[in-house]
């Protein structure tokens, strides 16, 4: 999700594939993993070893993540955004509307032509996904073959862009401005798609599409970002144990308004950490918070925030919408702890301050700061508390698993997810662990609003479910008689996780 960021998801109350998830050892496991390196965007594509489970995934800049895929007969290869804030699949074309400009911004991560592929068919129906920033992507469904590590997809469903703006942009030091309009693949739940949340056409996305193809036995994952600038692992189907310490924590994923439109769980506290002092703040909390690869800052209510700030010594800037701090604070003895009803993440402050990276008229010395305030209704947890964390998303269940990365684990020691009602084998399930909490999705307005204007300083982002309108420069924009709205005051500037949330929010 971003600002200037990466995207969301939406969820189904129930989805047909047991209680819970277990892990178990088996000769040939239904697990394939995809590892996570380090790398520059001009590397983004690699040749994909065909005998190996596994493709490469690059942290860009430690603000979002990209994997390789291929698509179509022959295969074509392609880099897209990881998103678990989303659900679709959606890929560029030589023909984009932004795509096809003279300096070719689409080209270092690969485009989709589908004159090239006898094996796409075409589907009736088009995705119009508007994210809050304004980021566009609009053009049909198809179908074809996708392949990612060694598992492959017949008649993978997902989107073209055909029509495409406002991509994200970067501009911090030591980076000159880039822009990025990479395609996504979004892994959240299958009722999270534009076309199951707009149009009513509920289709098997990638980790369902995993499942029917027998690569794996649920639609459950696990990610590890390791540290800043380092290399970790999303595993499908599989645990890795030894990628994190102590024991996974299961809490539930927290419904808004009595549906699962996001992977959202409870945070009920937060404490700042020193040699000589402890201080907790509970200021807002329960808070419902989404743990979402595509944001690249952690945000939250500014009453939240501020008590943080003024413990670490963090400055938020109005003018670009993020914090600084002095940069040799990662030297200072500070951690931060993040507690899910009992269920902690412990990270170093030294994990949340991007070292040397700052804006040309920041104050000398400082970095940009890992947290920042939320817009109402999107609080997340992006990467900066992912790289500390060890994740498991159970999209069958409802339940995510947590506990403290292992940054130096050894070997890996990997475990299937299976399918059944028995808990995961060194997982607890937290007892009492709040199961309802505010904050996180839309707000709500009045029903079937004909038009909002948004003024000149920012966007207005009608949602629907998932699907999102916007309404610019006075332009009218309706919803269904569920409409809820986000105004973004900055949605040109890296916020907070703006992909998705569950909603389709975006750079």
């Amino acid at each position: 999700m971003w600002g200037s960021s990466i995207l969301p998801i939406a969820a189904l109350a129930a989805l047909p594939y047991g209680n819970a998830i277990t892990l178990h050892k088996r000769d040939e496991p239904a697990i394939f993993g995809l590892p996570i390196a380090q790398g520059e965007r001009s590397h983004a594509l690699v040749k994909r070893d065909s005998k190996v489970a596994s493709t490469a995934l690059y942290n860009v800049l430690n603000f979002y993540y990209m994997v390789n895929i291929t698509i179509g007969t022959p295969a074509q290869n392609l880099s897209l955004s990881l998103d678990t804030g989303s659900s679709d699949i959606w890929v560029n074309v030589p023909t984009s509307t932004y795509c096809a400009a003279d300096d070719d911004p689409c080209s270092s991560t690969g485009l989709f032509n589908i004159k090239d592929s006898s094996t796409l068919k075409t589907l009736d129906y088009d995705m119009n996904a508007t994210y809050v920033s304004g980021f566009l992507a609009a053009g049909p469904y198809v179908t074809d073959q996708l392949v990612i590590g060694d598992a492959a997809v017949k008649d993978m469903e997902f989107a073209l862009a055909n029509e495409s703006r406002n991509p994200r942009k970067f501009d911090l030091l030591p980076s000159p401005i880039i822009e990025f309009f990479d395609g996504i693949l979004g892994i959240g739940y299958a009722s999270g798609t534009y076309a199951a949340g707009r149009l009513g056409k509920e289709y098997a996305n990638l980790p369902k599409a995993l499942v029917k193809s027998g690569a794996i036995k649920s639609p459950a994952y696990s990610l590890w970002l390791n540290k800043f600038d380092g290399t970790g692992n999303l595993l499908f189907g599989g645990v890795n144990k030894a990628r994190y310490q102590g024991e996974l924590q299961t809490v539930p994923v927290v419904p808004v308004a009595g549906r699962y439109i996001s992977l959202a769980i409870a945070l009920t506290d937060i404490s700042v950490t020193s040699t000589d002092s402890k201080k907790s703040y509970k200021m807002g909390l329960p808070l419902a918070v989404s743990l979402d690869n595509g944001s690249p800052l952690i945000a939250l209510p500014k009453e939240l925030v501020d008590p943080i700030y003024k413990e670490v010594g963090g400055v938020y800037s109005k003018t670009y919408s993020y914090a600084y701090i002095p940069c040799n604070m990662t030297k200072a003895d500070y951690n931060v702890t993040f507690s899910f009803s009992g269920a902690t993440v412990s990270i170093p402050l030294s994990e949340l301050i991007f070292d040397n990276y700052a804006q040309p008229d920041f104050p000398e010395g400082t970095c940009l700061f890992g947290i920042t305030y939320s817009e109402a209704g999107v609080n997340l947890m992006g990467d900066p508390f992912l790289r500390g964390a060890y994740v498991v998303y159970d999209l069958a269940n409802n339940e995510i698993s947590l506990a403290n990365t292992d940054y130096d684990g050894g070997d890996d020691d990997i475990f299937e997810i299976g399918t059944g009602t028995a808990p995961v084998p060194d997982a607890t399930l937290v007892p009492n662990a709040v199961t309802s909490a505010t904050g996180n999705g839309p707000i709500q307005t009045a029903t079937n609003p004909a038009s909002l204007s948004s003024g000149s300083s920012g966007t207005t982002v009608y949602v629907t479910a998932t699907a999102t309108e916007t309404a610019e420069n006075g332009e009218a924009s309706s919803t269904s008689s569920t409409g809820l709205a986000f105004s973004m005051s900055k949605p040109n500037h890296l916020l907070s996780g703006i992909l998705g949330a569950g909603l389709l929010l975006a750079v």
